[in-house]
């Protein structure tokens, strides 16, 4: 990890380029940016009255939209204090967010919660993030300026009739500001007892419609404990990553749009315990039958994305988006290394037909490639593969009684190599018999494609010792336990039902209730196969448990959420969620073995407390309360995480209209509390306690 001495030096560094770039100048000389407008000093039927993109992928009021939606808007992500996206979604209502080592984080929503199989679409000004590889999110690799992001949009609720496969429990839209909105000089940094890191964005009119803005991020967290251990743990992390973003106004009613990103970090590992294996597919049959192994990961990758929008008529408009995204992912103790390929095109048109119809239809092309090293531990076979998924997609908005009841139809059909053919409709009523109240009803149907590790790993995960832990014979042998993948593979399918209530009480307090139930079928499962005694002789059988679906289950919950302006300078908002499931496993299945839901807390409740002492002076507090998890039988932990009351704060400065200093604290009940379990390679530590200050400067 880099030393304290170096962490200030970097921070003060990346400071002193900020400053010096216009050190003519005092800070109290530049001008108040324009619309920046604090949380308290808006209404909350302004905070509500928000123009989203993420359920209809058209422009939407987000207080008449038909799911179960929450908005953090620019305002209240930087009063979060958050240097990571993951940090910043904690206060979301229905989210579970767990940190599980220095850089490494599990979001999952609505039940489901690993971090190999999160059904949830991430997605950055529309490209998507998600992995085939395991069918979630490295969030360690998503490190965004915070500063820089528009607002990030959480639909609780499948969205795969517009967004495709996986986005099953849920879409995160992480919307970032455009070359226009990040016109000037933005610097910022931050240093504390557990992080450190800065950034810096400059945007200029190029002229002639055109904006440009570049960026530059590092950002590094420091080691954290084991559990069981007050030592360092050897899982602090980092990345640096620099972009760029050109927005221009085409003349004929047309705009184009380019951004792209490079990055490369590392995300350290604790020790993890490893069979001792004597080459492929063999295991030691001496003593020691396990070695530990640090799991430290590096990653790099870069993206490039353009979109392409016109306007025919005030009825009709169209835009095509194409992207290219890399990155590999590298553990260096076992030697494992993975790159993935993601080539998008994708195609969208929205067409108001009259006055009660308004239709958007779209096609897409991806296609997703591979390629994988082997060796002994880790491998997929086919060690390459590419995938080519063909999409095409409908929906009707249709206003059955103006400003009251509307329905919306759609659908989106695929084709994958896996599974082939998918369909994925849904339909959902709202009705608002007033501006104050709006109630809907939606069912849905949504799939999840099995990702690349279910149907190709061959992981060698353990060694069970002979008798008496001694030297392994044919009469007492040692058992090699590993995973193996099924290219046979279904499709998870989930029917959804929800209902919902937004309502404005008053013009300072507001509620959303939201109720769901999922019903999910072919869920995911490991299957033991039948033990391999052909190696006996060599003192040795291998226990394989293969990958199935043979389970289905079903969960339901709901969340409430509320926000409540005290006074002008005053204001809370308060969030609860409950989630519970029912698990069973079919006739048809060989065993009685399998995978579980998930290990998420059945309850989470916060309380934001946002509060302007005086003009120049802002209190943030957030409390938090997390419910006792299980352990996963995927790890070798069998120690359940209790659960958790946290405590965050925030005091901000505004020394000057363009310059803030803020102080934070994060965690400040406990030295150090467990968030989720360890899986596979990523080894979980704790939470800690710590302080740290950021500085903001805007000229």
């Amino acid at each position: 990890m880099t030393s304290p001495v170096h962490r200030c030096i970097s921070t003060l560094a990346w400071l002193l380029f900020a400053i010096g770039s216009k050190a003519g100048l005092a800070a109290n000389d530049y001008p108040i940016e324009p619309g920046t407008a604090s949380l308290v000093d808006l209404e909350i039927e302004q905070l509500l009255d928000l123009d989203i993109s993420s359920i209809t992928k058209t422009s939407s009021n987000s207080k008449k939209v038909p799911a179960a939606l929450f908005v953090l808007n620019h305002e209240d992500i930087l009063r979060t204090g958050a240097t990571s996206i993951p940090e910043a979604l904690r206060m979301v209502p229905g989210l579970h967010v767990a940190k599980i080592n220095g850089g490494g984080w599990s979001v999952s929503v609505r039940g489901i919660n690993s971090q190999f199989g999160d059904p949830l679409l991430v997605l950055v000004d529309g490209r998507s993030v998600y992995t085939p590889l395991f069918s979630g999110t490295w969030w360690d690799q998503i490190d965004v300026l915070m500063e820089d992001i528009e607002r990030i949009e959480v639909i609780r609720g499948p969205g795969t009739s517009l967004w495709g496969a996986n986005a099953v429990n849920g879409v995160i839209n992480i919307v970032t500001q455009s070359a226009q909105q990040a016109k000037g000089m933005l610097a910022s940094a931050y240093y504390g007892s557990e992080r450190y890191g800065g950034g810096l964005r400059y945007g200029t009119d190029l002229g002639d419609g055109g904006f440009l803005k570049v960026f530059a991020r590092h950002g590094a967290f420091d080691d954290s404990r084991a559990r069981g251990s007050r030592e360092n743990a050897g899982d602090s992390a980092g990345m640096s990553k620099l972009g760029f973003r050109f927005d221009k106004d085409v003349q004929g009613g047309h705009k184009l749009m380019l951004q792209g990103n490079a990055f490369i970090g590392e995300s350290g590992g604790a020790n993890q315990t490893f069979p001792a294996m004597n080459g492929p597919d063999k295991p030691a049959i001496t003593p020691p039958y396990s070695v530990q192994l640090p799991t430290e990961q590096n990653f790099h990758g870069h993206s490039i994305l353009a979109r392409w929008e016109s306007q025919q008529s005030a009825d009709s408009t169209t835009a095509l988006r194409f992207y290219w995204d890399q990155h590999s992912r590298r553990i260096n103790s076992i030697d494992a290394n993975n790159q993935v390929d993601t080539v998008d095109i994708d195609f969208q048109h929205n067409l108001r037909l009259n006055a009660a119809h308004m239709l958007v239809w779209g096609s897409g092309y991806r296609v997703n490639s591979s390629h994988t090293d082997e060796e002994i531990y880790l491998s997929l076979n086919p060690s390459e593969r590419t995938d080519r998924i063909y999409s095409v997609f409908v929906q009707d908005e249709i206003t059955l009684v103006p400003n009251k009841w509307t329905l919306t139809l759609g659908s989106k059909f695929e084709h994958n190599p896996v599974t082939q053919f998918e369909t994925e409709p849904n339909i959902r009523l709202s009705w608002t018999p007033d501006e104050r109240h709006t109630l809907w009803s939606a069912v849905s149907r949504a799939v999840r494609l099995p990702n690349w590790l279910e149907q190709n790993v061959l992981f060698n995960g353990t060694i069970l010792p002979p008798a008496g832990n001694g030297p392994a014979t044919p009469i007492n042998p040692a058992v090699l336990v590993r995973i193996r993948g099924n290219p046979d593979m279904s499709a998870e399918k989930m029917l959804a039902f929800e209902g919902g209530w937004r309502a404005q009480w008053t013009h300072n307090f507001h509620t959303d209730f939201n109720l769901y139930y999922y019903n999910y079928d072919d869920f995911h499962t490991y299957n033991p196969a039948k033990p391999d005694t052909s190696t006996l002789f060599s003192g040795y059988v291998t226990q394989t448990f293969e990958v199935g679906n043979y389970a289905f289950a079903q969960v339901y919950g709901g969340e409430i959420n509320a926000d409540w302006q005290i006074a002008d300078d005053w204001k809370l908002r308060a969030g609860y969620s409950h989630a519970e499931d029912q698990f069973g496993i079919s006739a048809t299945m060989p065993s009685a073995i399998a995978a579980s839901v998930g290990n998420y807390p059945a309850n989470k409740a916060s309380l934001w407390s946002m509060h302007e002492l005086r003009p120049d002076l802002k209190l943030d507090l957030m409390w938090r309360f997390v419910d006792a998890t299980a352990p996963s039988w995927l790890s070798a932990e069998t120690v359940a995480n209790r659960s958790y009351h946290e405590v965050d704060a925030r005091l901000a400065w505004q020394l000057a209209p363009n310059l803030e200093i803020s102080l934070i604290g994060r965690n400040l009940l406990d030295s150090v509390h467990f968030e989720t379990t360890s899986y596979f390679t990523q080894v979980a530590t704790g939470t800690q306690r710590e302080v740290y200050a950021t500085i903001r400067w805007q000229p």
